[in-house]
This record gives structure tokens, sequence and C-alpha cells, in this order.
């Protein structure tokens, strides 16, 4: 790929999360071409000679990205800037057009995080708070925790991970408990997510780093928000969800998907109303329970239809399949 197409995607895709990288070059203002030895080139220059030496490029956005070229591959630092400002927010060290180091910088131009690569399938990471006292120094291997080390803010260790084993807190910049993870062979197995308040957010447990078993949620004041049953990283089995502390929906899920009955509550007893899902599609009877009747709503593969032509799309589909009628 032209290198100067390479420098635009990748900066776009460092300054805008979740935008693709063949996004057009129209995001960008300008670009110098500076030879190592410090003077100004053509682009067309710069392209058909394959100096050493960077390329900046400026966007609508405000951000400055460096890039630094060596034998046409990304080879030294690649920064971006915060928008209009010349403080780096992100460095990256590239050797050969692989990155070997990436920092994260706040605008005070103080770390925040710090990722080097050890070796092919092993990395560091290293965080710290807005002092400059660290909060965390972790060790992986692929998704694997290792080794890890955990600090307050008054540089006191709190918790660590030895061999994959332990315990991982989190602490937000200033400080606050965020975060507490149980590590078992390198993988998350339990989490509990705290308010500000230091009150639990949220307990859930994991297999292979994916959410597995029982979450539950609740509010700063103690309050149920939901339970829901996960299994390989997807919604599996009965979700219930509260408001004001009383049960409000309760829904099936087939991985990810609503299967089953979706039953909403009044005062947590009386069902107002209840929906047949089918792999995340309205199938069958939404039923609501008025004061005195019930109103009965058919739907076919996401479709509202008659009850008489459900039926018959029913028995259709049970002949396609080889049901006996």
């Amino acid at each position: 790929m032209h290198r100067t197409t390479c420098a635009i995607s990748a900066a776009i895709a460092l300054v805008a999360c979740g935008c693709h990288k063949n996004k057009t070059d129209d995001s960008v203002v300008s670009q110098t071409y500076v030879h190592k030895y410090g003077y100004a080139v053509s682009e067309q220059e710069w392209n058909e000679k394959n100096y050493p030496g960077q390329v900046i490029t400026s966007l609508k956005n405000g951000v400055t990205i460096t890039a630094t070229y060596e034998d046409g591959t990304l080879h030294g630092p690649y920064t971006v800037t915060y928008p209009h400002s010349q403080m780096v927010e992100k460095y990256i060290l590239y050797n050969q057009n692989i990155p070997v180091k990436e920092i994260f910088y706040d605008r005070t131009g103080m770390p925040l995080r710090e990722t080097t690569q050890l070796s092919q399938n092993r990395y560091s990471q290293t965080s710290w708070y807005t002092d400059g006292v660290p909060c965390s120094i972790e060790e992986y291997a692929g998704e694997k925790l290792l080794e890890g080390q955990y600090f307050t803010i008054a540089h006191q260790m709190e918790a660590k991970v030895e061999q994959g084993e332990g315990t991982r807190t989190m602490r937000d910049t200033n400080g606050i408990l965020t975060c507490k993870d149980q590590i078992s062979d390198g993988m998350i197995v339990k989490r509990e997510t705290f308010y500000l308040n230091g009150s639990p957010e949220s307990i859930a447990f994991y297999m292979d780093n994916k959410l597995h078993g029982t979450k539950k949620t609740f509010t700063n004041t103690g309050e149920p928000i939901s339970v829901e049953d996960w299994a390989h990283g997807h919604l599996h089995g009965l979700s219930t969800y509260y408001k004001n502390g009383t049960r409000e929906i309760e829904v099936y899920y087939l991985y990810g998907k609503k299967h089953g009955l979706e039953t909403h509550f009044l005062d947590g007893k009386s069902i107002m109303r209840q929906i047949t899902w089918e792999q995340g599609r309205k199938h069958g009877p939404e039923t609501f329970y008025l004061p005195n009747e019930q109103k009965v709503v058919w739907n076919y593969d996401g479709k509202e239809v008659s009850q008489v032509r459900f039926e018959e799309l029913s028995r259709l589909d049970a002949i396609i399949g080889g049901d006996t009628l």
C-alpha cells in the first residue's frame, strides 16, 4: 500500500474510534514530508525515492499525526496529538512496521498507560494515577494474565496475581475502586464492580474471559436492577429486570436472542403483557391483560398477522419440516 495512504488510514483509525480504515482522505487538511536530515520534500519525491523521515498529517478535527518511516516501513516514533494542541495523546514506537511500545498520556503530559511488547506473545502493561504513582503493573501471555501488582493511590500494594492466580483490583485515575477481579489460570472467573460510594454495582461470573453464569446488577442504594443468565458471552436462559426494586420484566434468551416468553409485570406480581419470541423475532401470541379482558395480537416471524393466518403458516412450516399433522 502507498505509504501516504497507510499513514492516513492509521491516523483515522487512531483518532476516530469505530471508524473504518478505508475512510476517505477528506479528513486530512495537509501533509508534510520531511527528510530525516530535516528538509521538506514533495509527495512525489517522497514516494519515488523512498526517503527516510517523517510524514506529518493535519486533520480537520485539529489532531496532528507524525509518522516516522525508514525503507518504506513505519520505523520509529508515531505520535497522535490531542485536538488543537501540541500535547501528545498517543505514542507508538515501531520496529519495521511492528509496534513494540504504546503509551497514552493525559492533557498535562503525564502517562496514563504503557504497553510494551516483550516477545511475540508476551507483553507488559503499566498504568498510573494522575500524580504519576503506579496503579498497576501486569504481564500477559496472549489473553492470559500471568503476573500483576496493584496499588492504592498511597502506593500500597492491595492485590496481586502470581502465576495466573490471584486478585486484580482496578481504580480510576483518582484512586477510586471501580472493579475487583478473581483470576484463575490467567483468566477472569468473577468480577465485582462498584459505584463511587463503594456500594456494589454488579457481580458476574466468567469462563474463558467471557460472561458465563449469573450476572447481578444493583442501584447505588443496593436495590436490584437485573439478574441475567449468561453462557459463553451470550445472554442465555432467564433474565429478570427490576424497576424501583420490584420485578418488571422476565424474558428468556437463547444464545443472545430472545426465545420463549417475555413477561411484563404490574407491581411485580400481576401480569400485564406477554410476548412469544422465537430466535429474536416475535412469533406467536402477544397477550395484553386489560382490566376486564385479554387482547391477543398474533405475530409470525416478526410481522403481525391474524390468528388464522398464523395457523395456516404454522401448518405449512410443519409440512415443510416433515412433521406429522
